[in-house]
């Protein structure tokens, strides 16, 4: 399967291995139908004042409800195009393509593993009260920054889980200060290791004594 996408001005179909000429096909009516899609999510998030939000203080809810709509329109378009998970960059790489209004101004939004849309739709795997309570969408994107927070969805679940930010008052830090130590000791400590072999109990102890170095400092 393929996907059409935009590269340096040009249209390509992009696809992880060999292309059939009945993917192109396909490839063609997901073009189509995205385009409609978007269009829709882009009204909806007119409607509800949400773009307005976008590049000022409290646009992580706008980015947090874009994630939403990227996650139900996924598991759409997995189902009636059956697209499989290794093309959800790819897929959001369209996504942006076929935007207009809730297009991020940034370059990097073009991006496939570290756009900004990817990291909507990782963070509205979250319940909203705790996203909105850990950060703002500048702390969360340089938090995703991390290839190996990425790579590894519960490092963020460990994160909302023992209510990481709670501990910049032992420190008497702002939260931008303490959201940026605790994602740097993160980035180090854990730069050679793979986490996603670790059982969710190894992983979370390894995190638990960072978590610890991090308060100590």
């Amino acid at each position: 399967m393929s996907i059409i996408i935009d590269e340096k001005g040009q249209k390509i179909y992009k696809t992880l291995g060999y292309m059939a000429y009945e993917d192109k096909e396909r490839a063609d009516k997901l073009d189509d139908f995205l385009k409609k899609e978007v269009s829709q999510i882009e009204e909806r998030l007119a409607t509800d004042g949400l773009l307005d939000l976008k590049g000022k203080p409290g646009a992580v809810k706008l980015w947090f409800n874009v994630g939403l709509e990227l996650r139900k329109l996924w598991s759409k378009v997995g189902r009636d195009f059956q697209l499989p998970d290794t093309l959800i960059t790819i897929f959001l790489k369209a996504v942006y393509d076929n935007s207009r209004r809730m297009k991020p101004a940034s370059s990097r939004a073009e991006r496939l593993g570290n756009s900004l849309f990817y990291y909507c739709y990782l963070i509205a795997g979250l319940p909203w009260e705790m996203v909105e309570a850990s950060g703002n969408w500048g702390e969360w994107s340089d938090f995703l920054d991390s290839k190996r927070i990425r790579d590894d969805p519960r490092i963020v679940n460990w994160f909302i889980d023992r209510k990481v930010m709670d501990y910049r008052n032992e420190r008497k830090l702002t939260r931008h200060k303490w959201f940026k130590r605790i994602t740097k000791v993160i980035r180090n400590d854990l730069r050679h290791i793979d986490t996603t072999v670790l059982e969710k109990n190894e992983l979370y102890e390894k995190l638990d004594k960072i978590l610890l170095e991090a308060v100590s400092k």
